[in-house]
C-alpha cells in the first residue's frame, strides 16, 4: 500500500470534479499555453518561471510535445481545441488562496488567485495526462482544507548538503506542501553558520550563500522556509565553549543543554544569535523559538535560582521557576514580534497542570503541538481555549526519527492514510483519542507537519532518508489538502467521473 500504484509521480487528489459530457481535452502539435494579459499577469516574472517549472517538470516525463509548448500572453477568446489557458485572477476565486477552478472543453482554462495556486493547477493537468493521457470534460474546484502544509526537518544533528535540501524542496512542491521548518540547533550540533558567534557551529555545517540558495529555490516552488532556533534547551553544541552560560540545579550539576535564563549575559547570546538568522532569513515570516524540554518541567523547584528571579527580578509575588521560564520564551517573542515576526514554540512545556502560571505565554505565540506522553501536559484545547493558534505535529504519526530512537518507529504510509487526518493530535497510551472531526476542525487548527528528526544521524544516508519518508509524506501530504484522503484513494491516480469531494 505504501507505494502508489502509479508510479509517474504523486497524484494529488482533488476537492470537486464533475463531467461535463463525454469529450476529451488532448494536447497537440498545435498546442499553446496562453497566459490571460491582465494587470496581474503582464511582466510577472514569477508567474513565468512557475509556468515554466511545470512545463520542465512534466517534458522531462515525456508527456507528447509539452517540451515545445509556447507559452503567449492574450485572451482566451483566441485558444483553439488542444490549448491551456491560464487566468491569473481573483475574481470568483474561493476562500483559500492557493485554490483554483479548471474548466475542461475543448481547450483547458485555469482560474487561480496565486502564482502558487496556478502551479498547483498546471501540476493537475499534467499529472492528469501522464496518467491517462486527456482529462474528461468537466470542472474541476480544488482547495486545500489546511492551511500550512509542512515538512520539519532536523539539520543540527545531521549534517545535510544544500542540495538535498532543495531536493526535498522540489518535493514538497509536487505533493502541495507549502512550508519548511529548518531546525539547525541541537544538543548534538549546531549547523548554520554564524559570523557573529562561531564558535556554535558544528565541523559540517551550511553556510550563508549556501542558505541563501535554499531560500531562492523555495520562493521559486512556494515553499516558505521557518528557520528554528531552539532555546533555552536544546543548545549543547552551542554552550559547549560557554559552560558558565549552562544552567545548574543546587547541588551544581548542569541541566544538558539548558540556558541559564537568570544570567543577563546568557540570553544576550540567544538574542545575539536570533537577530543574525533574523536578517538571513529576512522575507521568511514565522521563527521557532523552541521552548520545549528545557528541563524536567516537574522539578523546576531543584534550580531554585528561577524561581527568585520570578520573585526579585520580575516582582512576582509567590512567581516560581516556570513563571522565569514563560516570561523568557515572551520576552524572545517580543524581540522578534519588533521586527515583524510571528513566533512559534513548542506546547509540552506551556499550561502544566501540576505547574501555577503566574504569567501566561503570549496569545501570539503558535504552537507546535507535538505531544503529550507526559500526563501532567496541557491538551491541545487548553492552549486553543487559551488564545494560541496551533500547528499539528503529531509524533504518533508524523515523527521519521532517524534510528528509530526513543521507542519510535518509522511510519508509513499506510498508517497514516488509514489512521490519521488532520484533527487527530497526540494522545497518552490508553486514553481517548484527542480529536476533532473532519469537518469540525477548529479555526485555531492552522495546519500540520511532517518531521525527520537525526536522533541518529548515522542510522540512514541522506538517500536512504529521503526513500524512508517518500511514502508516509504522501499520505501526510493528501490528507492535508483533502481532509479525508480516504475520498480520493491513495493509490488511484486518476480523477474519475464519479469525484466530488464535498
Amino acid at each position: 500500500m505504501d507505494k502508489p500504484a502509479c508510479d509517474q509521480g504523486p497524484f494529488p487528489g482533488v476537492q470537486q470534479y464533475s463531467k461535463a459530457s463525454q469529450g476529451q481535452w488532448r494536447l497537440s502539435a498545435h498546442s499553446w499555453i496562453m497566459i490571460e494579459a491582465n494587470v496581474r499577469s503582464s511582466g510577472n516574472d514569477l508567474l513565468k518561471d512557475t509556468v515554466s517549472i511545470v512545463l520542465s517538470e512534466y517534458a522531462a516525463r515525456q508527456i507528447p510535445s509539452v517540451n515545445i509548448l509556447p507559452v503567449y500572453h492574450g485572451g482566451a477568446e483566441g485558444a483553439i481545441s488542444g490549448d491551456l489557458v491560464i487566468d491569473l485572477n481573483d475574481s470568483g476565486a474561493m476562500d483559500s488562496k492557493e485554490g483554483y477552478v479548471i474548466e475542461i472543453g475543448s481547450y483547458v482554462k485555469i482560474t487561480a488567485p496565486t502564482e502558487n495556486a496556478v502551479m498547483y493547477a498546471m501540476r493537475t493537468v499534467m499529472q492528469q495526462l501522464l496518467a491517462r493521457g486527456f482529462m474528461p470534460y468537466g470542472r474541476i474546484a480544488d482547495y486545500p482544507v489546511m492551511p500550512e502544509r509542512a515538512l520539519h526537518i532536523d539539520i543540527g544533528r545531521k549534517f545535510y548538503t544544500a542540495e538535498w535540501i532543495m531536493d526535498r524542496i522540489r518535493e514538497m512542491s509536487r505533493l502541495r506542501l507549502n512550508t519548511l521548518q529548518l531546525h539547525f540547533s541541537e544538543n548534538e550540533g549546531f549547523r548554520l553558520m554564524s559570523e557573529q558567534h562561531p564558535e556554535v557551529m558544528s565541523g559540517e555545517y551550511l553556510t550563508k550563500e549556501q542558505m541563501k540558495e535554499i531560500l531562492c529555490t523555495a520562493r521559486r516552488y512556494h515553499v516558505a522556509i521557518i528557520p528554528s532556533l531552539d532555546s533555552p534547551g536544546h543548545l549543547g553544541h552551542a554552550l559547549r565553549t560557554h559552560p558558565d552560560w549552562l544552567l545548574r540545579d543546587s547541588s551544581g550539576t548542569a541541566a544538558p543543554g539548558a540556558l541559564d535564563i537568570t544570567n543577563a549575559a546568557a540570553r544576550q547570546f540567544v538574542l545575539e544569535l536570533i537577530g543574525e538568522y533574523a536578517e538571513l532569513f529576512a522575507g521568511s515570516t514565522h521563527f521557532h523559538i523552541g521552548g520545549d524540554e528545557f528541563i524536567n518541567f516537574g522539578q523546576f523547584a531543584e534550580y531554585p535560582q528561577l524561581s527568585q528571579y520570578a520573585e526579585n527580578i520580575l516582582n512576582i509575588s509567590g512567581g516560581t521557576g516556570v513563571d522565569t521560564y514563560i516570561d523568557y520564551l515572551n520576552r524572545v517573542a517580543e524581540h522578534l514580534e519588533s521586527k515583524g515576526w510571528i513566533v512559534r514554540a513548542w506546547n509540552d512545556g506551556l499550561y502544566r497542570k501540576d505547574q501555577t502560571q503566574r504569567i501566561a505565554p503570549k496569545p501570539s505565540i503558535q504552537i507546535t503541538y507535538w505531544t503529550q506522553w507526559h500526563e501532567m501536559m496541557a491538551p491541545v484545547e487548553t492552549l486553543i481555549a487559551k488564545g494560541h493558534q496551533v500547528i499539528n505535529f503529531n509524533d504518533g504519526y508524523l515523527y521519521y526519527v532517524l534510528g528509530e530512537h526513543a521507542g519510535y518507529i518509522y511510519p508509513t504510509g499506510e498508517k497514516i492514510y488509514h489512521s490519521w487526518h488532520p484533527g487527530l493530535f497526540p494522545q497518552r497510551g490508553g486514553e481517548a483519542k484527542k480529536e476533532y472531526p473532519a469537518g469540525s476542525y477548529p479555526r485555531e487548527l492552522i495546519g500540520c507537519s511532517f518531521s525527520i528528526w537525526s536522533d541518529k544521524p548515522e542510522a540512514q544516508t541522506e538517500e536512504e532518508v529521503a526513500d524512508g519518508i517518500r511514502a508516509p509524506l504522501r499520505a501526510m501530504a493528501e490528507s492535508v489538502w483533502l481532509g479525508n484522503p480516504m475520498v480520493a484513494g491513495y493509490t488511484e491516480p486518476a480523477i474519475t467521473e464519479t469525484e466530488n469531494r464535498t
